[in-house]
């Protein structure tokens, strides 16, 4: 095994933060080799490559969204972290980028002067890394909603709460434009901090060619560029095309027709040949040409301004996993950016590919990112991996791993051995090969797995149960669901699962193949202790898990509360956690009924009651006095915001395992990894 203090874990580790020793257990990575930085970009698994930009000096930033990152790429191919600690959060302003956590960002724009300004999702605000390497907001209070109001609204740039921000680009000024594909407008930050609507009504059509932008109607704006003479050039989405704003505010059509194509187009002929719904753009200065992405296709395709003409340029029009061919013929799932560069060509991000390819010279090389193919490596501590989720530990000591992101079950033997139980190299959120062999199925978004004592293997998947027979052959026990997520076994016969988003959870009876509600009303909220369970009231409901005496215990995650439904009478009552957020002090000590929790990812039971938990930042034991102590992770912060771990951070803890040696597994879905907490003296 390697030591749990790699590389990969302690760059999140802010200044004044301390990691101290972990007196009662012995923290190691068992599986994964974590998000390294400092190594080649076409060697780095990329958690959802989104945006890309470029600065004066050849360097080449990246989003890395789902990870929560900005990495930069230097001319000689080295990655580095340039923004975001890998822990998804809301991080403050005026902080140094490299310890400032973030929230998904996405888009990504280099300014006139150097600094990098980026679209943070899931907070719908724009913010830039200045050339100091601080994080300033620039558009935006973190919240979302629709203060802009209509299309002709002007506030602040930074009293407006914005909703989805769909393009980013600067114009002849140096002045920040924005689409906003909700409000059906493009938008523009004045030199007075006001914003002020460019282009659109804010009503959705497709009107006003050849007249005033800001008596035009848009229809689900997104990606922007522009050019050397001023001119923005916007994806009116919704509609198919691409139309240009001037330098006068008049607005005309570029590229696509009225009528949006189909799979079936070829997607060559004159400028007016019709478009899918399209993404991302960038301008090609050197050649005058116009790339636009669409990602629902498959493909980027080029509009050479000189001839008005539009050509195939990237992907053929099928899902892929990215296997390199020539441009036109490579299958690449999403393409999502895109980057015209003197120096690199084009390149492409490519979301649910986690790669970024490089086109130049009619060939294709990956830049950065790389697909995982677990059968290609031996052994489980050297295998990248995307978001490992679902644990489960049979009677063997084999353990069962989904890797959520990659869409992979794998199994890791104690000799350390590495297996695929089912998947294949192929993008996520896809699912296809029931009735077949495991191994040559796709998983969308494995969750959690388990396993009878008869070797038949059940997991959650997307929105079904699927199952793995004792022949390797697969198919879907149940379908239809909303939002599977915990999923537990009493006996060959009877399985347990929950539906997040339905706020419920039902008992599946296998050889009947029937499902029976047991807890919850389908409306979110908290309600119903003391009371019949079907008459009580969850939120978001993830992990569930039987204890010794038969009792299903859930992990009640909207109301960060751990509840027991009662074997004997079918009654819930509430076991741990009061309600309020992540305490910010030490918990270990204090009474589980009084504890603050975060999000409760993860549950697990041992042969003696003891609950352990993870919370994303760290992962805890509950015993059978009720009182809680810290395993690994998080434990405090201070008020001045030094905040200190034990092992180091911990990075989106999720599923749990648990041995009879008290050994904790313990995926980490952010960090890329599977840790093993070993009891100090055992194991």
């Amino acid at each position: 095994m390697k030591s749990g203090l790699s590389l990969a874990w302690v760059v999140s580790v802010a200044v004044g933060a301390q990691t101290l020793p972990n007196p009662a257990y012995r923290v190691e990575t068992l599986m994964g080799v974590g998000r390294p930085d400092g190594v080649a970009a076409a060697d780095r698994i990329l958690d959802g490559a989104y945006g890309v930009a470029e600065d004066a000096a050849g360097n080449v930033y990246l989003a890395e969204s789902n990870a929560g990152l900005i990495h930069k790429v230097r001319p000689d191919g080295i990655m580095e972290r340039f923004a975001g600690t890998g822990t998804l959060g809301l991080g403050g302003s005026g902080r140094p980028a490299l310890q400032t956590n973030l929230t998904h960002p996405t888009i990504l724009l280099m300014d006139r002067d150097g600094g990098l300004l980026f679209y943070e999702a899931e907070n719908c605000r724009i913010r830039k890394v200045l050339t100091d390497g601080t994080i300033a907001d620039v558009v935006g209070t973190g919240r979302c909603g629709g203060s802009m109001g209509s299309g002709t609204r002007v506030r602040k740039a930074l009293d407006s709460d914005l909703t989805e921000v769909g393009g980013m680009a600067v114009d002849s000024l140096g002045r920040l434009v924005f689409s906003q594909p909700a409000g059906h407008v493009v938008r523009r930050v004045e030199s007075d901090g006001y914003i002020r609507t460019m282009a659109g009504t804010g009503t959705a059509g497709a009107t006003g060619d050849d007249a005033a932008a800001t008596s035009a109607t848009l229809n689900g704006p997104r990606g922007l560029a522009s050019d050397a003479d001023g001119n923005i050039y916007v994806a009116d989405s919704i509609n198919c095309r691409v139309r240009k704003v001037n330098t006068g505010g008049v607005i005309s059509a570029v590229m696509g027709a009225a009528v949006c194509a189909t799979s079936a187009a070829s997607f060559a002929g004159p400028a007016t040949t019709r478009l899918e719904q399209v993404h991302a753009l960038a301008y090609d200065g050197m050649t005058n040409s116009l790339y636009a992405t669409m990602p629902r296709l498959y493909r980027v395709v080029r509009l050479d301004m000189n001839a008005s003409r539009v050509t195939p340029f990237f992907g053929n029009g099928t899902v892929g996993a990215g296997e390199l061919a020539a441009p036109t013929a490579m299958a690449a799932n999403e393409p999502s950016a895109i980057l015209a560069s003197e120096r690199l060509g084009v390149l492409v991000g490519a979301e649910s590919s986690f790669q970024v390819f490089q086109v130049q010279n009619g060939a294709v090389r990956r830049f950065a990112g790389k697909w995982i193919d677990p059968a290609r490596t031996a052994e489980a501590a050297e295998l990248p991996m995307l978001r490992p989720s679902g644990l489960f530990l049979t009677p063997a000591q084999t353990l069962l791993v989904t890797d959520m992101g990659a869409g992979f079950l794998l199994s890791h033997q104690t000799s350390g051995a590495l297996g695929v139980l089912a998947g294949i190299p192929y993008p996520a959120s896809f699912w296809k090969g029931d009735l077949g062999p495991a191994t040559s199925a796709t998983l969308d978004r494995p969750r959690r797995v388990i396993q009878s004592a008869g070797g038949v293997i059940y997991m959650t998947d997307g929105a079904r149960i699927r199952r793995i027979g004792t022949d390797g052959v697969i198919n879907t026990l149940v379908s239809g669901l909303s939002g599977a997520t915990g999923l537990a076994l009493l006996s060959e016969e009877w399985l347990v699962f929950s539906e997040t988003t339905a706020n419920r959870v039902s008992r599946y009876h296998v050889p009947t193949k029937k499902a029976t509600l047991i807890a919850g009303t389908g409306a979110a909220g908290y309600s119903g202790d003391g009371g019949n369970a079907l008459e009580a009231t969850l939120n978001a409901p993830g992990d569930v898990a039987y204890d010794s005496q038969g009792n299903i215990l859930i992990a009640d995650r909207g109301n960060r509360r751990i509840r027991r439904l009662l074997a004997k009478d079918g009654y819930i009552e509430t076991i741990a956690g009061n309600g309020l957020p992540l305490s910010y002090s030490d918990i270990t000590g204090k009474a589980a009924l009084q504890t603050g929790f975060g999000s409760l990812a993860g549950l697990a039971v041992d042969g003696d009651d003891n609950i352990y938990v993870s919370e994303a930042v760290r992962v805890d034991v509950i015993s059978k006095d009720g009182r809680v102590r810290v395993v690994t992770g998080f434990l405090g912060e201070d008020d001045d915001g030094n905040r200190s771990y034990l092992d180091g951070p911990i990075n989106g803890a999720s599923g749990l395992a648990v041995d009879a040696a008290g050994r904790i597994y313990i995926a980490v879905q952010q960090d890329g990894r599977v840790l093993v907490a070993t009891p100090r003296g055992g194991g």
